[in-house]
């Protein structure tokens, strides 16, 4: 979903192809009927979990094909890494799953390399570095010649930079859809005591969607943040360029980013320019510092000694590729084949916000996105500190009229039940009002088109009612129309002697839960996963009582699930 498995798999195809291995890297929606096509030795599977416990979108239709049996793995070698994060109750589902159901089809797990599991909550760069490097020690061992880190650079580069005449970049390779930007519109109250919370309104070109799915926007960079770093790695931010394999380059297949382009393109929507650097990027660019000192400290930096060093940085917040080079300025000699080599490793990944409109409503192809706005933080730059803000946030937030937006429309487990009598309760904390105000807006066209409507229930919650309540005139509108039969509200500051969130409201109504549950009701949460497990846990202690057991409550709950009767979007 957001491209992460990649960037690790790439890294591992970078680290064995320094050992003289040949790795391509292939997504599994290109995967053939046979694990290993022929010629190849080993697969190797980098696998992500999404949502609950489910495999990315690209992997779907891969993971079916595995359970029919429809791809041989019977004596082909493979190994598998599994990407998830403990603070989600299906922790590696997926990476889990997928290395079982080879074991069950005859698949000869790699000699010594046993399922690894990176957990996103901790140190997963550490542990999947500590996995790539038992696979690479065990069956790729490094030549006996090959310097140490420490050293000059010493590896060539995949690519050659060919610069190219003005006028002949490449259109962007990835199937996205283009969005306009209608307008930007303030949420909240108190902007300034609370935070900003926008309504971006884009108009779909040649795209439709569902209420709740949820869009992938492509971000870009701040403009300020680009010019800065451009000038750190001392290369020409607009001078059009392609990438063309070194001669006699075999691992090379396509390059990392369309081309012909330029650095400032590459700079504006390809390098994660603000986020953290894998320690082992870090390593890697250490080797082409001009500066011993620079480069040591680097070296040390991204090694395991450095770790309390990486860590103190990473806590304070300033590692970033920006502050890395602003510190360290000798990095400017890093040739730009080979910064372009790193880039998958580096990317800009795709941010997710749930559809805040229902398209019967407003249109199918217009959509509305609820965005809150990180403020962001003071960075480091060579002419003293700069603040910028989030990412994606700021960059939507900065929408003007008429600018464009790259995206794509993934499909969501949201959907509100076909039968239209069917209770429901909603329970939303902030921004995660976002696929409810799409919900409640779908149940007044079925009210409107004369359908019976079962009870709905919304538990929101947010600070405080003159702050951070938002769209409470369009709240107070669906309960007027009987689109929405009950709003509790839940304000965590308004009560100095006591923080009443979500999950409060929702016990104090545990026997109308637990009679909506044990009926046809349908449950739906959506905040972060702290919130989110609270919520879960509220559930199964309303369906326990009176004198209830708490496993049956559980499994009940679990049985919902399944159904599709209780679902939860969170994040972290």
């Amino acid at each position: 979903q957001t491209g992460t498995a990649e960037q690790y798999a790439r890294a591992l195809a970078h680290a064995a192809g320094r050992r003289g291995i040949d790795c391509h890297v292939r997504s599994v929606e290109r995967a053939g009927a046979q694990l290993c096509p022929e010629g190849e030795a080993a697969a190797i599977f980098v696998a992500a979990t999404f949502g609950n416990g489910e495999a990315t979108d690209s992997a779907v239709d891969f993971e079916s094909r595995l359970q029919r049996g429809d791809v041989a793995a019977a004596g082909q070698r493979y190994a598998v890494f599994g990407l998830g994060n403990s603070e989600y109750e299906h922790y590696n589902v997926a990476g889990r799953r997928l290395d079982a159901r080879l074991e069950e089809l005859g698949g000869v797990r790699l000699d010594g390399v046993a399922l690894g599991l990176g957990d996103a909550s901790k140190d997963i760069d550490g542990a999947f570095d500590a996995w790539m490097a038992l696979l690479l020690d065990r069956h790729a061992p490094a030549p006996q010649d090959v310097p140490a880190a420490t050293a000059a650079p010493v590896a060539a580069s995949s690519w050659r930079v060919v610069w190219q005449p003005r006028g002949t970049r490449a259109q962007p390779t990835v199937d996205a859809v283009v969005a306009v930007a209608a307008g930007v519109r303030e949420l909240s109250k108190r902007p300034e005591v609370g935070g900003s919370v926008v309504d971006v309104e884009l108009e779909l070109k040649g795209a439709s969607y569902e209420t709740a799915d949820t869009f992938a926007v492509l971000p870009r960079n701040d403009a300020r943040c680009v010019e800065i770093f451009g000038a750190l790695l001392n290369q020409p931010l607009d001078a059009e360029f392609s990438l063309t394999p070194s001669s006699g380059e075999k691992r090379a297949t396509e390059p990392p980013f369309p081309c012909p382009t330029t650095l400032r393109e590459v700079l504006s929507g390809v390098v994660d320019i603000l986020g953290k650097p894998s320690r082992r990027v870090v390593a890697e660019l250490a080797r082409f510092c001009d500066d011993a000192q620079e480069r040591q400290d680097l070296t040390r930096l991204a090694s395991r000694e450095g770790r309390d060093d990486w860590d103190a940085l990473a806590a304070s917040g300033h590692l970033s590729l920006l502050e890395l080079f602003t510190r360290h300025p000798s990095l400017s000699a890093v040739p730009l084949a080979a910064f372009a080599e790193l880039v998958p490793q580096m990317r800009l990944r795709p941010r997710h916000y749930t559809a805040s409109s229902c398209p019967g409503a407003v249109g199918r192809e217009r959509v509305l996105l609820t965005v809150k706005v990180d403020q962001g933080r003071a960075v480091e730059a060579p002419g003293g500190a700069e603040t910028f803000g989030g990412v994606a946030s700021s960059y939507l937030a900065g929408l003007r009229a008429g600018d464009e937006v790259r995206l794509l429309v993934q499909p969501s487990a949201f959907a509100l039940p076909a039968e239209a009598a069917a209770p429901v309760v909603m329970v939303a904390a902030g921004t995660g009002l976002a696929p409810f105000r799409g919900f409640l807006q779908e149940r007044r066209l079925r009210l409107a088109s004369g359908a019976r409507l079962g009870r709905a229930v919304l538990l929101f919650g947010c600070t405080r009612r003159d702050v951070d309540f938002l769209c409470e005139e369009d709240l107070a509108a669906h309960l007027r129309e009987g689109s929405l039969s009950e709003l509790v509200t839940a304000f965590s500051r308004e009560d100095p002697q006591r923080k009443v969130y979500v999950q409060h409201r929702l016990a104090e109504r545990a026997a109308d839960v637990r009679e909506l549950l044990r009926g046809s009701g349908h449950l739906y949460v959506c905040g972060g996963t702290a919130m989110g497990r609270d919520v879960r846990r509220a559930v199964v202690d309303a369906l326990c009582s009176p004198g209830g057991e708490r496993e049956e409550a559980e499994a009940f709950v679990a049985q919902l699930e399944r159904e599709r009767r209780y679902v939860a979007e969170l994040w972290a």
